[in-house]
C-alpha cells in the first residue's frame, strides 16, 4: 500500500509511587594492627578484643538486615519494571502484526478490482494459517462500499461471489452502506455478522471514515461486538485497513474518498486478545487493566485476572498506547508471587545467622587470649627455622638453575656434533664417490693423450667409452643427488603405472636373475598419477634391486598396486597430506630390517652392503622423488619375514597419457641456411662446447658469459632463432629474468634453458611460459641437438 504504516506506540510512561532511593553502603574501615606485646605479659589493647568483636558483630548484623531489606525492595521494582515491558513491548509487537494481517488483505482485495470470492478469500485465510499465527483475533473479513440506492442489487452481486442469503441489516437512512461482506472463520459468531451494516451505528462510522480519510488503519472504540451472540459477552473493538482502486493511497482527501472501495477489518474480543498474546508468567509480577481513553467502568478493555496465590504489592505505573488513532490507557499493579511476597525469612536468617557467628566470634576470641602468649613463644623459634630452611632452599635453586644450564649448553654442543657429524657422513660419501669417478676420468684422459702422443690411436676408443662411463656415473649420482634434495627437474605426465610396471617386467626379471619369483599385481581402474614415467622406473627398479640384494638365496617380490584413501589419522601417522593416492609397492620375503635400520634408511649415503656394493643413494634418491611429486614413501619390515617399501602418489584427475613411440638413434639434425643460436653460460668450458656442436651442426653461435652480455645481444638487431642460457649466472641478471627481458622486444624469442637442477629462479611458483624448454646437465650431444632442431622448426 502506498501509505506510510502506523503502529502502536507508547507515548506516556509514569510511576504513582517512586521507587525509594538506595544509598550505598560506606566502604569497611581497615583493620588497624597492634604490635605483639611482650612475651611476659598482655597488652591492654588485646584485653578488649572480643568486646570489640561482639559490638561489630551486632553492628553489621542491623546492618546487613536492613541491607536486606532495602535489596529486596530494588528487586521487587525491578522485577515489576521489567514486567510491564515485557507487556507493552508484547501488545505493540502484537499489533504491528495484525496491522501487517490486515496490510496484506487489502492489497488482495485492491489488486483483484474487489472481485474476490469468498472461496478465494477463505484459501487466502487457510494459506496464511490465520487461527495458528494470529491468535486472540475473532474474525478476519472484508466490507465493501455499497451506495444505498444498489442494496437490493449488490445482494444479488454477493450471492454470485459465493454468499448465500447475503442481506443488509440494519435498515438506515445513510447514503453509503458497508455491510460486512466476509468473515472468517466460518464460525457462528463470525456467520452472525454477515450483512451487519456498519455504518448505522455511529462509533463504527466513525472508525469507518476515519479509515476512509487518512489511508491509515482505524481502531473503533470500546463496543460490543455483533458476534455476541450468547451470553458469555465481552468488550471488544475493531481494527479497519481502507482498500483503494489501484492499491496505492492517493495523496488528495478527495481522491481518496472517490477511489474508495470498502475495508479489510480485524474484530477483536479483548479478554481473549490479551489472555492470548500476554505471557502468564509476565502477569504473575505485574497486573494490568486496559482502557479505551479515560479509566473508568465504561471504557475497560481488559483487566488481568487475580490470581489467588498472588499478593498484591505497592507499586503502579499507567502508560498510554496509539492504536489507529485511539489512546488506550493501560494501568499496571505490582503482584507479589508468595516465595517473594515477604522478606522476613531472609531477614530472620541474616539476623539469627549474624547474632550466632557473633557469639562464635567472641567466644573464639577470649580462647584466642589464652593461646596467643605460647602463639608468641612459638614465633621467634619459628621464625628463625624459616629463615634458614629459606636460605638453603635459595641455594639448592641456584643450584639447580646451574646445572639446568650447563645440561643446556652441553645439549646444544651435543646438538652441533651431531650436525657437523652428518655434515661429514655426507661430504665423505661425496668425496669417496667422486674421487673413484675422477680418477677414472682423469685417468682415462692421460693415457688417451699418451696414446695420441705415441700414434697408438686404436687403444683410444677404450679410455673414451671409459671416461664416457664414469661420466655418466658422476651424472646418475647427482641426479640422486638432487632427487634426494627434492630440487632434481622433473617432466611429469599423467601415468598408468600398472602400464609402467607391466613394461618393466622383463627388465626387473634379468636385472634379479632367475633366482627370484617376480609377481605383478594390478589393481583394477587404477588411478592415473602426475609423475615422471622415467624416475619412477628408475625408483621401481631401485627397489627390486634392493630386494633381490636383501635374499641371497632366492625368494619372491610381488609389484603391487592399488588405489588408497588416505585419512586424517592415516594422515598424521605417515607425514602426508590427507586424500587419494595411488600406491606402488614391492614386498619381498629376504633377510628384513630391525627398526634402527628402517629408522636410518633413507638418509644419504647409509647403507648396509659391503664397501664397493652401494653407494647409499638408492632410498635417498627415492624419497626425494616420492617428495617432490607430492607424495610420501615408507617402509615396513620384519627381520626374517621380509621387507615391503610402499610409494604413495597423489591421484591425477584425468586420463594417462599413450606412450609415444621410439624412434631410436637418428642421425644429428642439421641447421638451415642462417639459423644463429645465442649461447649464455658463466662457465667457458660448457659455453665453447655448446658452440662447437653448433657450428658442426650448421648454426652460427653467439657466445655471452653472462646475463648483461646476452640482454645486450639480445636488444640490438642481430638475427637470433634461438636463446641457450643456463640459469644461474652472475651480475646480478639470472638467465629466466634475462629471457623475460629479452621477450619485451623480441615476443616470439624461443629460449631452452640448461641447468643441473631446477631452480626457484626458473620457474618459482608458476609454469614455464609457451617457447620455453629445459635440458638438465649433463646432456648428450644428441639431445641437445634434437631439442635445438625441435625449438627452432616451425
Amino acid at each position: 500500500m502506498g501509505s506510510p504504516d502506523t503502529h502502536p506506540s507508547v507515548t506516556t510512561n509514569r510511576f504513582i509511587r517512586p521507587a525509594s532511593r538506595v544509598h550505598p553502603a560506606s566502604p569497611p574501615q581497615g583493620e588497624v594492627e597492634t604490635a605483639a606485646p611482650p612475651i611476659p605479659s598482655s597488652s591492654r589493647a588485646s584485653r578488649w578484643i572480643p568486646h570489640a568483636i561482639l559490638a561489630v558483630g551486632l553492628i553489621a548484623t542491623a546492618f546487613s538486615t536492613a541491607l536486606i531489606w532495602r535489596a529486596g525492595e530494588l528487586r521487587d521494582r525491578l522485577t515489576f519494571l521489567h514486567a510491564t515491558d515485557i507487556e507493552l513491548r508484547t501488545i505493540e509487537d502484537q499489533f504491528r502484526t495484525y496491522t501487517a494481517l490486515l496490510r496484506g488483505g487489502a492489497g488482495l482485495f485492491a489488486a483483484n478490482d474487489d472481485t474476490v470470492t469468498l472461496a478465494q478469500f477463505r484459501a487466502y485465510v487457510q494459506r496464511i494459517e490465520f487461527q495458528t499465527l494470529y491468535p486472540g483475533v475473532l474474525g478476519f473479513g472484508f466490507t465493501p462500499a455499497i451506495p444505498a440506492a444498489e442494496r437490493e442489487r449488490f445482494a444479488a452481486r454477493a450471492e454470485a461471489l459465493g454468499v448465500p442469503g447475503f442481506r443488509v441489516r440494519p435498515p438506515s437512512d445513510n447514503p453509503m452502506l458497508s455491510a460486512i461482506l466476509f468473515a472468517e472463520p466460518p464460525n457462528a459468531r463470525n456467520q452472525a455478522a454477515i450483512g451487519y451494516d456498519v455504518m448505522s451505528d455511529p462509533v463504527r462510522r466513525d472508525m469507518v471514515e476515519r479509515a476512509r480519510d487518512t489511508g491509515h488503519p482505524a481502531a473503533s472504540a470500546r463496543i460490543q461486538l455483533v458476534q455476541e451472540i450468547d451470553a458469555n459477552k465481552q468488550a471488544g473493538f475493531l481494527v479497519a485497513m481502507p482498500v483503494y482502486a489501484g492499491g496505492a493511497v492517493p495523496a488528495e482527501l478527495a481522491e481518496r474518498r472517490r477511489r474508495y472501495l470498502g475495508f479489510v477489518f480485524g474484530a477483536f474480543r479483548a479478554d481473549d486478545l490479551f489472555n492470548s498474546i500476554v505471557s502468564a508468567k509476565a502477569e504473575d509480577d505485574a497486573a494490568f487493566a486496559i482502557y479505551d481513553g479515560a479509566p473508568g467502568p465504561a471504557t475497560l478493555l481488559h483487566r488481568s485476572p487475580r490470581s489467588p496465590e498472588a499478593v498484591a504489592g505497592r507499586l503502579t505505573r499507567e502508560a498510554t498506547i496509539e492504536l489507529g488513532g485511539r489512546t488506550w490507557t493501560v494501568q499496571f499493579e505490582q503482584r507479589l508471587s508468595p516465595q517473594r511476597a515477604s522478606a522476613l525469612p531472609e531477614i530472620a536468617l541474616v539476623g539469627g545467622g549474624g547474632l550466632l557467628a557473633t557469639a562464635l566470634l567472641g567466644f573464639a576470641a577470649f580462647r584466642q587470649r589464652r593461646i596467643q602468649d605460647e602463639i608468641r613463644r612459638l614465633n621467634a623459634s619459628l621464625e628463625a627455622r624459616v629463615e634458614d630452611r629459606t636460605r638453603d632452599l635459595r641455594e639448592t635453586a641456584d643450584r639447580l638453575r646451574q646445572a639446568g644450564e650447563e645440561r643446556a649448553r652441553m645439549e646444544e654442543v651435543l646438538r652441533q656434533s651431531q650436525k657437523m657429524e652428518a655434515v661429514g657422513q655426507l661430504t665423505g660419501g661425496l668425496a669417496h664417490d667422486f674421487n673413484n669417478l675422477l680418477a677414472g676420468i682423469s685417468g682415462a684422459l692421460e693415457l688417451i693423450e699418451t696414446r695420441i702422443g705415441q700414434g697408438r690411436s686404436k687403444d683410444v676408443a677404450k679410455y673414451i667409452a671409459a671416461a664416457q662411463g664414469a661420466a655418466r656415473r658422476a651424472a646418475a649420482l647427482t641426479h640422486r643427488l638432487l632427487a634426494f634434495s627434492r630440487r632434481q627437474t622433473l617432466a611429469p605426465k599423467a601415468t598408468d603405472v600398472n602400464r609402467l610396471v607391466d613394461g618393466m617386467l622383463d627388465l626387473i626379471q634379468r636385472t634379479v636373475g632367475p633366482g627370484i619369483d617376480l609377481r605383478h599385481r594390478g589393481a583394477d581402474d587404477l588411478w592415473p598419477a602426475l609423475v615422471d614415467p622415467s624416475q619412477l622406473e628408475n625408483s621401481l627398479l631401485n627397489l627390486c634391486i634392493n630386494a633381490r640384494d636383501a635374499m641371497p638365496e632366492g625368494g619372491r617380490i610381488v609389484i603391487e598396486t592399488e588405489n588408497r584413501w588416505i585419512d586424517r589419522r592415516q594422515a598424521e601417522a605417515q607425514d602426508m597430506p590427507e586424500g587419494q593416492y595411488l600406491s606402488l609397492c614391492v614386498t619381498d620375503t629376504g633377510t628384513g630390517m630391525p627398526p634402527e635400520i628402517v629408522a636410518r634408511a633413507f638418509d644419504p649415503f647409509f647403507t648396509t652392503k659391503p664397501m664397493g656394493e652401494g653407494t647409499g643413494l638408492g632410498l635417498s634418491m627415492i624419497y626425494g622423488f616420492a617428495k617432490q611429486s607430492g607424495g610420501q614413501v615408507r617402509i615396513t619390515s620384519e627381520v626374517g619375514a621380509g621387507t615391503t617399501v610402499c610409494l604413495y602418489l597423489p591421484r591425477h584427475r584425468g586420463e594417462a597419457e599413450a606412450d609415444g613411440p621410439d624412434t631410436g638413434k637418428r642421425p644429428l639434425p642439421q641447421a638451415e641456411a642462417g639459423e644463429t643460436v645465442l649461447v649464455v653460460d658463466d662457465e667457458p668450458t660448457v659455453r665453447m662446447l655448446v658452440a662447437d656442436v653448433l657450428n658442426d651442426l650448421g648454426y652460427t653461435a653467439i657466445e655471452a658469459a653472462d646475463g648483461a652480455g646476452g640482454l645486450r645481444v639480445l636488444q640490438s638487431d642481430a638475427r637470433v632463432d634461438l636463446l641457450v642460457t643456463d640459469v644461474g649466472l652472475p651480475g646480478g641478471m639470472n638467465g629466466r629474468q634475462m629471457a623475460d627481458a629479452a621477450r619485451v622486444g623480441r615476443p616470439d624469442l624461443k629460449v631452452l634453458f640448461i641447468t643441473g637442477f631446477a631452480e626457484t629462479t626458473l620457474l618459482g611458483d608458476r609454469q614455464l611460459e609457451p617457447g620455453m624448454a629445459v635440458l638438465t646437465k649433463p646432456f648428450a650431444v644428441e639431445a641437445l641437438a634434437a631439442r635445438i632442431r625441435e625449438m627452432i622448426a616451425p
